[in-house]
């Protein structure tokens, strides 16, 4: 009786071993539009539709950028409050680079 008690709990431990779901891995490729700004002085504030995106020095495309909706919006570039740059811009994919003079 206690042989066919353990047999009949490794043949349980068994069949529950073997009975794996299917995995499914999802992928998603992030295929909005980037910016990237060269030449952007030291001290740099980067703004797009008004909203502060810190330093303009760090989005230099080496290897970080920025990456927005796709549409029309404004760049404006300041230093010590005085806008150095600004552009209405279009942007509908891939990468754009902006060259600050």
């Amino acid at each position: 009786m206690r042989k066919v008690i353990v047999f009949s709990a490794l043949a349980l431990v068994f069949v529950l071993c073997c009975c794996t779901m299917p995995t499914t891995t999802v992928r998603t490729v992030d295929d909005r539009p980037t910016l990237a700004f060269k030449g952007a002085p030291e001290g740099a504030l980067l703004y797009i539709d008004g909203l502060n995106m810190g330093p303009a020095g760090q989005y230099d495309g080496e290897p970080k950028v920025l990456t927005i909706e796709p549409g029309t919006h404004t760049v404006r570039v300041t230093v010590n409050n005085n806008t150095i740059y600004e552009q209405r811009i279009f942007v509908e994919s891939s990468l754009k680079t902006i060259t600050i003079k």
